[in-house]
């Protein structure tokens, strides 16, 4: 999806600059047109206030570790990771939430570039979280108010980059963090980050996988556990939310999750199937406007592929990127990639 192309500056208190491509009546707007579709794609969860509080309560639950463990991974292999990023890069950082792992990835960068110039005191750096949601920009820039560093928010949409990139210093160490990379169709992500990397920029993102393929009793484990985390109770709330905002009683739908196989260029991979099923004639109400539904009808949600690590370092070779480094958990269910793109 893609805003109005429109940049809206504003002031953010002390954490710096914020600019909008997007606003909150552009996302209502979206909202009505994809469920008189029967569709919702997964950014509308994660907007408003609402949809921020949730993300952060949901990210904080025991049943969804995905976003924490990712964390810990990063938090293990910080000092490996960074000795590979060159002082003076600008932090992006897109989908970037409540900002956590971005804070630490800033320390250790602030660290190095002080390091190679300790008479200055300073650091040349700046930092841009980017997100749908206005109010978890602000989250993430709060959490580096206290860092000396440079910093702007954005709210807008990935697929906006060539927008976006107008405002980046460069070069950049480009982000998409917390799982984010899987939300997408892998080649068209990996396309867009390809041609919107300058020479000089790296790209660093993280994945959570299934440790193997097949159908080993291995295999159907992981396969479970994907299942048993998001169809969680918490997970399946977080994605019901839009249609309980807006007026719908929870006995009116049914939160469904599925996991199948999908073809690609590096063979079958994974990927979840999430809808919501109508229960009964209902409907609701997005500002002037109403959606009614009937009982039988579904409405499409968004997915996550979920990769093997091999499948993941085939798929950034045929997309035209080498690989720095990569930090793989000991089960395997976790990776952190830093590549560039192949001149």
């Amino acid at each position: 999806m893609s805003g109005t192309g429109t940049v809206k500056p504003e002031q953010t208190q002390d954490n710096g600059e914020k600019i909008k491509t997007t606003s909150e009546e552009d996302i209502e707007k979206k909202l009505y047109e994809s469920l008189k579709k029967h569709e919702l794609p997964d950014y509308l969860l994660y907007t408003g206030t609402g949809g921020a509080k949730n993300w952060l309560k949901l990210d904080e639950s025991e049943t969804f570790p995905v976003a924490r463990q990712l964390k810990v991974l990063l938090e293990k292999n910080i000092a490996s990771i960074v000795r590979f990023i060159p002082t003076g890069m600008s932090l992006v950082s897109v989908g970037v939430g409540s900002g956590d792992k971005e804070r630490v990835l800033l320390e250790e960068l602030i660290k190095k570039n002080l390091a190679e110039k300790p008479a200055s005191g300073k650091v040349s750096m700046r930092y841009y979280p980017i997100d749908i949601s206005s109010q978890l920009v602000d989250v993430a820039l709060e959490k580096v108010r206290d860092l000396p560093l440079e910093r702007m928010g954005v709210v807008g949409f990935i697929e906006e980059m060539p927008l976006l990139k107008k405002h980046w210093r460069l070069p950049v160490l480009f982000c998409i963090l917390g799982n984010t990379f899987c939300n997408y169709e892998p080649e068209f992500i990996l396309q867009l980050v390809y041609e919107n990397l300058e020479q000089g920029d790296l790209f660093f993102f993280d994945a959570n996988l299934l440790p193997t393929q097949g159908s080993g009793e291995e295999a159907q484990s992981a396969r479970k556990s994907v299942l048993g985390t998001y169809a969680s109770r918490e997970n399946a709330l977080f994605n019901m939310y839009p249609l309980l905002q807006y007026g719908m009683d929870p006995d009116d739908f049914d939160f469904e999750l599925l996991l199948g196989h999908v073809d690609s260029r590096i063979g079958a991979v994974y990927r979840t199937r999430k809808s919501l099923n109508i229960l009964k004639d209902s409907k609701i109400k997005i500002g002037p406007e109403t959606i009614n539904f009937r009982e039988g009808d579904i409405i499409r949600m968004g997915f996550t592929y979920k990769y093997t690590y091999n499948q993941i370092i085939d798929l950034l070779d045929i997309c035209g990127f080498d690989v720095l480094n990569s930090f793989l958990s000991e089960d395997r269910t976790n990776a952190m990639i830093l590549a560039k793109k192949r001149i």
